[in-house]
Protein backbone atom coordinates (compact mmCIF):
# COMPACT_ATOMS: atom_id res chain seq x y z
CA UNK A 1 0.00 0.00 0.00
CA UNK A 2 1.26 3.56 -1.00
CA UNK A 3 0.92 7.13 0.03
CA UNK A 4 -2.55 8.03 1.39
CA UNK A 5 -3.94 4.56 1.33
CA UNK A 6 -3.24 3.94 -2.69
CA UNK A 7 -2.09 1.15 -4.08
CA UNK A 8 1.56 1.29 -5.76
CA UNK A 9 0.60 -0.76 -8.78
CA UNK A 10 -1.55 0.78 -12.12
CA UNK A 11 -4.96 -0.30 -11.98
CA UNK A 12 -4.82 -2.83 -15.32
CA UNK A 13 -5.69 -1.52 -18.63
CA UNK A 14 -9.20 -2.48 -20.17
CA UNK A 15 -9.18 -4.57 -22.40
CA UNK A 16 -12.44 -1.91 -24.38
CA UNK A 17 -12.22 1.17 -25.58
CA UNK A 18 -14.44 3.62 -24.40
CA UNK A 19 -16.59 5.12 -27.71
CA UNK A 20 -15.51 8.26 -29.28
CA UNK A 21 -17.98 11.00 -28.63
CA UNK A 22 -19.20 12.82 -32.27
CA UNK A 23 -19.97 16.00 -30.33
CA UNK A 24 -16.50 17.20 -29.74
CA UNK A 25 -15.05 19.65 -31.23
CA UNK A 26 -11.34 18.48 -32.23
CA UNK A 27 -8.99 20.19 -29.78
CA UNK A 28 -5.94 21.51 -30.90
CA UNK A 29 -2.66 22.73 -29.04
CA UNK A 30 -1.31 26.36 -28.89
CA UNK A 31 2.63 26.41 -29.00
CA UNK A 32 5.11 29.06 -29.15
CA UNK A 33 5.08 31.36 -32.31
CA UNK A 34 2.00 29.33 -33.60
CA UNK A 35 -0.55 31.77 -34.55
CA UNK A 36 -3.37 30.04 -32.52
CA UNK A 37 -1.48 31.18 -29.37
CA UNK A 38 -3.18 34.46 -27.41
CA UNK A 39 -1.58 36.37 -24.41
CA UNK A 40 -3.89 38.11 -22.25
CA UNK A 41 -2.52 41.18 -20.32
CA UNK A 42 -5.99 40.87 -17.77
CA UNK A 43 -7.06 44.35 -15.85
CA UNK A 44 -6.31 45.93 -13.50
CA UNK A 45 -2.87 44.32 -14.10
CA UNK A 46 0.11 46.84 -14.92
CA UNK A 47 3.08 45.88 -16.57
CA UNK A 48 6.47 47.96 -16.61
CA UNK A 49 9.38 46.61 -19.28
CA UNK A 50 9.49 45.23 -22.60
CA UNK A 51 7.21 42.48 -23.68
CA UNK A 52 8.08 39.58 -26.61
CA UNK A 53 5.06 37.63 -28.03
CA UNK A 54 4.25 35.37 -31.12
CA UNK A 55 0.89 35.09 -31.79
CA UNK A 56 -2.03 37.95 -30.46
CA UNK A 57 -1.03 40.00 -27.64
CA UNK A 58 -4.56 41.24 -25.98
CA UNK A 59 -4.03 44.51 -23.29
CA UNK A 60 -6.60 44.80 -21.12
CA UNK A 61 -4.35 46.21 -18.65
CA UNK A 62 -1.48 48.72 -18.22
CA UNK A 63 1.54 48.88 -20.05
CA UNK A 64 4.59 51.32 -19.57
CA UNK A 65 7.92 49.80 -21.51
CA UNK A 66 7.95 48.57 -25.00
CA UNK A 67 5.61 45.67 -27.02
CA UNK A 68 6.79 43.77 -29.81
CA UNK A 69 4.88 40.92 -31.16
CA UNK A 70 4.93 38.90 -34.52
CA UNK A 71 1.48 38.09 -34.73
CA UNK A 72 -1.15 40.96 -33.76
CA UNK A 73 -1.03 43.14 -30.77
CA UNK A 74 -4.58 44.31 -29.88
CA UNK A 75 -5.21 47.11 -26.87
CA UNK A 76 -8.63 46.46 -25.58
CA UNK A 77 -11.40 50.03 -25.28
CA UNK A 78 -9.94 49.54 -21.27
CA UNK A 79 -6.36 49.00 -22.36
CA UNK A 80 -3.57 51.36 -22.14
CA UNK A 81 -0.30 51.57 -23.23
CA UNK A 82 2.46 54.27 -22.56
CA UNK A 83 5.31 52.34 -25.04
CA UNK A 84 6.46 51.69 -28.49
CA UNK A 85 4.41 49.27 -30.07
CA UNK A 86 5.31 46.89 -33.23
CA UNK A 87 3.92 44.21 -34.67
CA UNK A 88 2.66 42.78 -37.69
CA UNK A 89 -0.73 44.28 -36.87
CA UNK A 90 -1.78 46.45 -34.67
CA UNK A 91 -5.09 47.47 -33.29
CA UNK A 92 -6.27 50.20 -31.24
CA UNK A 93 -9.26 50.44 -29.07
CA UNK A 94 -7.85 51.53 -25.70
CA UNK A 95 -5.35 54.44 -25.29
CA UNK A 96 -1.73 54.17 -26.35
CA UNK A 97 1.01 56.96 -25.52
CA UNK A 98 4.17 56.49 -27.78
CA UNK A 99 4.87 55.72 -31.43
CA UNK A 100 3.31 52.33 -32.95
CA UNK A 101 4.98 50.71 -36.02
CA UNK A 102 3.61 47.42 -37.74
CA UNK A 103 4.68 45.31 -40.91
CA UNK A 104 1.23 44.62 -42.11
CA UNK A 105 -1.47 47.03 -40.94
CA UNK A 106 -2.42 49.25 -38.42
CA UNK A 107 -6.51 50.06 -37.22
CA UNK A 108 -7.39 52.50 -34.75
CA UNK A 109 -10.82 51.71 -33.75
CA UNK A 110 -13.56 54.68 -32.74
CA UNK A 111 -13.11 54.63 -29.17
CA UNK A 112 -9.25 54.81 -29.66
CA UNK A 113 -7.29 57.35 -28.33
CA UNK A 114 -3.62 57.68 -29.75
CA UNK A 115 -0.87 60.28 -28.99
CA UNK A 116 2.50 59.51 -31.33
CA UNK A 117 3.36 58.70 -35.08
CA UNK A 118 1.81 55.47 -36.49
CA UNK A 119 4.13 53.69 -39.44
CA UNK A 120 2.66 50.88 -41.37
CA UNK A 121 2.19 50.00 -45.17
CA UNK A 122 -1.90 50.09 -44.33
CA UNK A 123 -3.58 52.44 -42.06
CA UNK A 124 -7.40 52.62 -40.94
CA UNK A 125 -8.62 55.82 -38.71
CA UNK A 126 -12.27 54.46 -37.59
CA UNK A 127 -14.59 57.32 -37.25
CA UNK A 128 -14.70 58.93 -33.74
CA UNK A 129 -10.84 57.90 -33.20
CA UNK A 130 -8.62 60.23 -31.49
CA UNK A 131 -5.33 60.81 -33.12
CA UNK A 132 -2.34 63.11 -32.18
CA UNK A 133 0.82 62.63 -34.40
CA UNK A 134 2.27 61.82 -38.02
CA UNK A 135 1.02 58.60 -40.44
CA UNK A 136 4.07 57.78 -42.49
CA UNK A 137 3.10 54.94 -44.68
CA UNK A 138 5.84 52.61 -45.82
CA UNK A 139 6.12 49.71 -48.58
CA UNK A 140 5.59 46.67 -46.36
CA UNK A 141 8.99 44.57 -46.01
CA UNK A 142 7.75 41.25 -47.67
CA UNK A 143 7.31 43.17 -51.12
CA UNK A 144 11.15 44.24 -51.05
CA UNK A 145 14.25 42.41 -53.21
CA UNK A 146 15.88 40.11 -51.13
CA UNK A 147 19.46 39.77 -51.80
CA UNK A 148 20.75 36.54 -50.67
CA UNK A 149 24.60 35.97 -50.17
CA UNK A 150 24.67 33.91 -52.84
CA UNK A 151 22.84 36.50 -54.84
CA UNK A 152 24.82 39.21 -54.05
CA UNK A 153 28.00 37.57 -54.68
CA UNK A 154 26.72 36.38 -58.25
CA UNK A 155 25.95 40.12 -58.83
CA UNK A 156 29.71 41.68 -57.57
CA UNK A 157 31.33 38.66 -59.97
CA UNK A 158 29.36 39.79 -63.30
CA UNK A 159 30.41 43.24 -62.36
CA UNK A 160 33.62 42.57 -62.22
CA UNK A 161 33.67 40.47 -65.24
CA UNK A 162 32.03 43.52 -67.28
CA UNK A 163 34.46 46.71 -65.81
CA UNK A 164 37.77 47.09 -67.59
CA UNK A 165 40.37 45.81 -65.79
CA UNK A 166 42.82 48.32 -65.15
Amino acid sequence: MGIFGRDDQSPAPSATRPAARTDQRPTTSATPGDGDSRTVIARPTRIEGRILGSGEIVINGEIDGAIEGTGTVKIAEHGGVEATVHARNVIVAGRVKGNISASQRIELEPSAFVEGNITAPRILIRDGATFKGQVLMKEPSARGTVTTSSARKDAEASAKESSPAG
